[in-house]
């Protein structure tokens, strides 16, 4: 029987789920469980490992200290931080993009309506003792929305969106439309398909390709009144480039909750640019995927996925490693 190796940290909402779906399946080892001297038998038995790819998690020593492994399987969606310069090119490596489809899509549009509302301007001003009624806002329903990236994510975010009566371009390597958006367009397009954005959210794993591919050329091609709203990553947007759009287009929004650098602990600003100065923006600590049934959901996500494996079945979300940097790119959360 295979064995799988947990070097995640396994809470009680993980070990609920691995219970259910070890017996029969594989063996399972808790990393965390086994004492300091029995951790290196442990890797030499693995021919599976669970991990967030965060921390230590994945050794570099990998090769030697695991011979006998054959699949990393990410408990988050992203998978630009891995270290691929450690991962042997015969192990195979899968995201776990599917387990986060609604939180994420949900914390999307929580971002858009905040920032088409104005919905923190105007509970600041209440707060001040402003009661204003004369104010504007936006309507979803008859506005454009541009969906950068059309996995489950982007799906779900289109899927959203059709339900508030938007239309929806959605963009992806092929170019094809891919339900439920109203018609389609590749990645290549996005400087062509942004003027008619009145709303452009991004959902594209950071890629090499995908590095910095809003930046002032597309930002310049949108309507001035346009909504930015990003739940992916934040190395996407070109963050100088977002900043003085932002700064020099006052109707311009953008919504975030995805960012260039992350603080150590719970202190910090997660920007190099002064972005809390600015009125214009919507700010969230990444934590899209921040509901109570997440953790169970991408374990067992991530073990379906296992399973699929173990049986000699392709499983879902394998990745590419050439797409991707070698060096480990310091993002959080999922």
């Amino acid at each position: 029987m295979a064995t799988v190796l947990f070097a995640c940290p396994m809470d009680a909402d993980r070990r609920a789920v691995l219970a259910s779906r070890a017996k029969g399946a594989f063996d399972a080892l808790i990393l965390e469980d086994l004492p300091v001297d029995r951790r290196d038998e442990a890797w030499s038995q693995a021919d599976v490992l669970v991990c967030t790819g965060f921390g230590a998690e994945i050794p570099e020593d990998l090769a030697g200290r695991a011979p006998r492994l054959k699949m990393i399987q990410a408990l988050v969606a992203g998978v630009d931080h891995l270290p691929y310069d450690a991962i042997p090119r015969s192990v195979l490596v899968c995201g776990n993009a599917g387990a986060y489809n609604t939180s994420v899509a949900e914390h999307a549009m929580a971002l858009l309506l905040a920032a088409a509302k104005d919905v923190p301007r105007l509970t600041d001003d209440i707060r001040r003792g402003i009661f204003d009624q004369g104010v504007m806002n936006r309507s979803l329903a008859g506005s454009t929305v541009v969906v950068a990236g059309m996995g489950g994510i982007g799906v779900e975010v289109a899927r959203l969106c059709k339900a508030f009566r938007a239309t929806v371009v959605g963009l992806s390597r092929s170019g094809a439309t891919v339900p439920p958006a109203d018609e389609g367009a590749s990645l290549d397009d996005l400087v062509r398909v942004a003027p008619r954005a009145d709303v452009l959210v991004i959902a594209l794993p950071l890629t090499k390709e995908t590095e910095g591919c809003v930046d002032r050329t597309v930002l310049g091609a949108m309507k001035p009144d346009a909504i930015l709203v990003n739940i992916a990553r934040g190395k996407i947007v070109a963050e100088d480039d977002l900043y003085d759009h932002l700064k020099s287009h006052s109707t311009f929004r953008a919504a975030l909750d995805v960012w260039w650098t992350y603080p150590r602990g719970k202190s910090g600003r997660p920007f190099h640019r002064p972005f809390h100065e600015l009125p214009n923006v919507v700010m969230t600590p990444h934590i899209a995927f921040a509901i109570p049934a997440q953790k169970a959901r991408a374990m067992e996500a991530a073990l379906e996925n296992v399973g699929r494996f173990l049986r000699g079945t392709r499983p879902r979300n394998v990745v590419d490693a050439t797409e991707y940097q070698a060096e480990a790119r310091g993002a959080s959360a999922i």
